[in-house]
């Protein structure tokens, strides 16, 4: 039997990249002081020439100058968040957590550091923890559906599925046409076994969206489950097709031509016919 294919995530946001290391976490660390104008005036020039030094791709010098900002006004949450996205872009996660929890000690309501926040904590296998920043992000936020689908894929990740799966459908009170919620929710019916939900769940992935080739894929274990060789060989041909990387999915096509032998069709209609 293939392998099913991962759930679809939604990434984090605004992700730079390098290091700002231990100076970071001796920086946040200080006792926080109320700049003087001149610092303020100060900070926001660093802070205005590292997101110029970062649309040119030049990100070390745009998170030291991040830094310097900080030092000079460690009151702004604006600030904090980008040096936090930068440092969780290189994979400082401890330094950039340090700066989201810092942005929430400022702004206990700001949406992005516990999104962002959440998906470190996903990243870093701190599931309980990630699905509590997932909520929060969510109602902080309520039409943000990349929350609620990461808060849907960590509750999947911890064997919760009914809980995985209200969050999915909660998107789709919302949007009924997310292609992420709709695959999602085929995932996770399957892994209960509901093979009739899992079949119709990604069949509707399939009509929002004809080019994905993971939930052609998928579909094909289901049908292969099920018995239904020919309509699997066609979802594993398909996903072949789109996604020639997908090698999962020409291997299964293989292994379906052996077992049905010369009666098996292919997506284009051609194949051979049984001997008469």
């Amino acid at each position: 039997m293939s392998a099913f294919a991962a759930l679809c995530c939604c990434r984090a946001r605004d992700r730079s990249r390098e290091n700002g290391g231990s100076e970071t976490e001796s920086l946040l660390g200080e006792g926080q002081k109320q700049p003087s104008s001149k610092e303020r005036e100060l900070a926001q020039k660093y802070y205005l020439k590292a997101a110029e030094y970062q649309s040119q791709g030049e990100l070390s010098k745009a998170i030291s100058h991040l830094l310097q900002a900080v030092k000079l006004d460690a009151t702004r949450c604006d600030v904090l968040l980008h040096l936090g996205t930068a440092l969780q872009d290189s994979g400082a996660l401890d330094d950039a957590t340090r700066c989201y929890q810092k942005a929430l000690t400022l702004e206990a309501d700001n949406h992005s550091a516990w999104y962002n926040l959440g998906y470190i904590m996903e990243e870093t296998h701190q599931l309980e923890e990630a699905i509590k920043c997932f909520t929060e992000a969510a109602r902080l936020a309520p039409n943000d559906q990349d929350a609620l689908v990461n808060r849907g894929n960590c509750y999947m990740q911890i064997g919760d599925i009914q809980n995985a799966i209200n969050s999915y459908e909660e998107v789709l009170r919302a949007d009924e046409s997310s292609v992420i919620a709709w695959y999602n929710l085929g995932s996770a019916h399957h892994a209960r076994k509901d093979i009739d939900r899992a079949t119709y769940h990604f069949t509707r992935t399939i009509a929002l969206d004809p080019s994905y080739a993971d939930a052609h894929f998928n579909l094909g274990i289901v049908y292969q489950e099920m018995h239904e060789l020919e309509k699997a060989l066609q979802c594993y041909e398909t996903a072949s097709n789109l996604d020639p990387q997908l090698t999962e999915a020409s291997k299964a096509a293989k292994f379906i031509r052996q077992t049905i032998g010369p009666a098996a069709t292919t997506t284009d209609g051609v194949g051979d016919t049984a001997a008469r």
